[in-house]
């Protein structure tokens, strides 16, 4: 059985749907919390991050509150980011979701910044030219309909494909390499999940974007079916990176 490595560096932002994928396809996957210091795979004994892949046959890098430019704060951000770089050096296959995806950004020379506002709630994206021929993300189709939550985005970075584009940030979506890729949306996220980082973060999250209280329920009824059939091509076509 293929086991993969998911780092949570936020216990209200789990694997969700994507560990619900990997599990289906028979696949299985040890987390690492690295601010809580917990491990799934050794509960009383925090390994801390790997530097290299061992027998992982992928890494996963899920979302969190803090920047992927606050390595001073935390530390597990720039021994993430070289552990993105090992696994790419030996070909393994990395997906980053939104801060996993700007922690790949920066682990590559990318720019990490902040946006004008918040971009929150479902939206609909277009696959970019390269995307659209991508041997992953052509799964989606020409649009992807995802959930969005984030204050921070990325550009240069260097050598990336962009795959996806739209809303309040031209780069949605990109790769580097063969087998890194990394989508600033949610495709993991459950309903309950949303509900759990509003209750967590409140108005840090409301006061910008307020139809995260009037408008969630009916965002998720109209979406989440696309969302979530999404979320799975996305996931078992990059589970086909996979070598051996």
């Amino acid at each position: 059985m293929r086991n993969y490595l998911m780092i949570v560096p936020e216990a209200t932002a789990p694997a969700g749907l994507v560990g619900e994928t990997l599990i289906a396809d028979g696949a299985g996957y040890d987390t690492l919390m690295p601010v809580e210091r917990y491990a799934s795979h050794a509960p009383f004994d925090y390994p801390g991050i790997p530097r290299a892949p061992g027998r992982y046959a992928g890494l996963v890098v899920l979302g969190g509150p803090m920047s992927a430019n606050d390595t001073d704060k935390h530390p597990f951000l720039a021994d993430t980011m070289a552990l993105i770089r090992a696994f790419a050096a030996e070909d393994r296959p990395v997906l980053g979701i939104c801060l996993g995806a700007q922690v790949i950004a920066r682990a590559f020379g990318g720019e990490v910044y902040r946006m004008d506002a918040l971009e929150s709630g479902f939206r609909t994206m277009a696959a970019t030219s390269e995307g659209r021929r991508d041997p992953v993300f052509s799964a989606l189709g020409a649009e992807v309909i995802s959930f969005q939550n984030h204050f921070e985005a990325v550009r240069g970075i260097p050598e990336a494909v962009p795959l996806a584009t739209g809303g309040a940030c031209p780069i949605q979506a990109f790769r580097v390499g063969r087998a890194t890729y990394a989508t600033q949306f949610h495709p993991e996220v459950t309903l309950d999940i949303v509900r759990d980082w509003i209750r967590t973060f409140g108005t840090a999250f409301t006061d910008p974007e307020p139809r995260l209280l009037t408008e969630l329920d009916r965002q998720f009824q109209q979406n989440f079916a696309r969302h979530r059939a999404q979320c799975q091509a996305l996931v078992r076509s990059w589970m086909a990176l996979s070598k051996g």
